[in-house]
């Protein structure tokens, strides 16, 4: 039941007030505007019946305290005046009147003006509620457009718009593109339940060392990006650099003890590097990839005049550091060796049984991706790449043989029971096949080749 506050210093209109309405709403009646507030103190009405001329404190000075309130402001006034020149009409509307009632009143009349002006306040109560439930669905819809759902942070597309639209205004910066070294072994190791917390704890640390004014994005996988605006002094950003790391596994080695989960960050300047998202995006990504192909686990700037894309100039040297590595002569704990330890020491459990016992030839061979000079080749291709290399080892090998990861575009194969010529036809089978899958498109695939002999234990 809707509740009516009645001020009136004349008893008779509260007895006729109380006839016109009691049996359709709660009433509260009072004889000055002193109790009137005092009512209003105790319990918030619905509507204010108000008659303006009484002694005192007016219904005017009633209603202007009312509208100043913001407990009450919203209470709907009626005011009942004994007169009817159009002075006093307008008076009481600007007073804060929703409307009035002329004294005498008739009690129908009462009941129909203040039965339709409360049916208006409730149909705008429920109008409000319905906009305020359509303008948060709107900006939910808005948010998941946008969105990452998994972290929170900007989808691709919008981050890129959004690095456009500064770039185009002419905004400097510094363009982030990170990723976690060795994600995928925490998938393999704690299921994906434990890698999408990962995910999570990573992009935690980039808001914890980001401002409002800069752009976080996740670009799929463990793969995100910052774009710091204003952002112009390298050692600045270098800084950010290492506390974004510092950051995430601090909190992700409370969580699981993997050492060899570490962060790799490609860094461009705009407009130094680039004035336009596509540029200063390849730019970030390239030295990412020096990174990923140089000992992962730290920071990089791009500088056009000291690398193109990183490529690997003596994979002997590669080749003989993963032999000394599954022979047990490094040190683990240095550098990228240490990511495919596990993996290799069951490679090595395997080829001693049978290099030793059976004195098998045995060869090493370490594939590796270039891509080609004055080739413009963006990082999801070479992940393609990448992947057509691994389906053309599945399908050139045999069951016999052996292969693993080694680098981002690396892959290391032991070739059993086989001496260096059959060791290269077997290669040879892997490159062809490769090119039939993928194609040239600027990427090269090479490879090296040794002999492991039974003495190597």
């Amino acid at each position: 039941m809707k509740h009516i506050l009645v001020v009136d210093d004349d008893m008779m209109n509260l007895v006729l007030v109380k006839h016109a309405l009691s049996d359709i709403y709660k009433l509260t009646c009072v004889t000055s505007g002193q109790e009137a507030i005092a009512a209003l103190e105790e319990e918030i009405p619905d509507l204010v019946l108000l008659d303006i001329g009484m002694p005192e404190m007016s219904g005017r000075d009633v209603a202007a305290i009312i509208k100043s309130n913001s407990k009450w402001r919203e209470i709907s006034i009626v005011f009942l005046t004994a007169n009817v020149d159009p002075d006093t009409e307008a008076e009481c509307f600007k007073n804060g009147a929703d409307d009035f009632i002329i004294k005498p009143f008739v009690p129908v009349v009462v009941q129909r003006r203040i039965g339709r002006l409360l049916e208006l306040k409730d149909l705008r109560q429920r109008l409000e509620l319905q906009l305020e439930q359509k303008e948060k669905q709107i900006k939910d819809v808005t948010r998941i457009s946008i969105t990452d759902a998994l972290t929170g942070l900007f989808n691709r597309s919008y981050m890129e718009k959004k690095i456009a639209e500064l770039l185009a205004e002419g905004c400097n910066g510094m363009l982030f593109i990170m990723d976690m070294d060795n994600f995928k072994q925490v998938n393999d190791t704690f299921g994906h339940i434990a890698g999408d917390k990962a995910l999570q704890i990573f992009a935690e640390a980039i808001k914890k060392n980001t401002r409002r004014m800069d752009v976080v994005g996740r670009l799929g996988g463990d793969e995100f990006v910052v774009f710091f605006a204003d952002m112009t002094d390298k050692d600045i950003a270098a800084e950010k650099a290492k506390a974004i790391t510092e950051s995430f596994l601090t909190q992700f080695r409370t969580v699981h003890c993997m050492d060899n989960v570490s962060v790799s960050i490609g860094i461009a300047s705009a407009p130094e590097d680039g004035s336009d998202f596509t540029t200063l995006y390849k730019r970030a990504d390239k030295a990412l990839y020096h990174i990923k192909n140089n000992g992962k686990s730290s920071y990089h700037f791009f500088d056009e005049k000291k690398e193109i894309i990183s490529t690997v100039d003596n994979t002997d040297v590669d080749i003989n550091n993963v032999r000394d590595l599954i022979e047990g002569k490094m040190d683990t704990s240095k550098g990228a060796f240490q990511v495919a330890y596990d993996e290799f020491q069951k490679i090595y459990d395997f080829v001693s049984r049978c290099v030793t016992r059976k004195q098998q030839m045995v060869q090493t061979v370490l594939l590796t991706l270039h891509v080609m000079e004055k080739q413009e080749v963006a990082a999801e291709e070479v992940e393609r790449a990448m992947m057509m290399l691994q389906e053309a080892v599945k399908e050139s090998l045999r069951a016999v043989d052996v292969g693993t990861d080694y680098s981002s575009r690396q892959y290391m194969l032991i070739l059993m029971d086989a001496d260096m010529e059959n060791g290269i036809m077997v290669v040879e089978r892997v490159v062809s096949r490769f090119y039939g899958l993928y194609g040239h498109k600027g990427i090269e695939l090479t490879y090296d080749i040794q002999t492991m002999h039974p003495e190597l234990k």
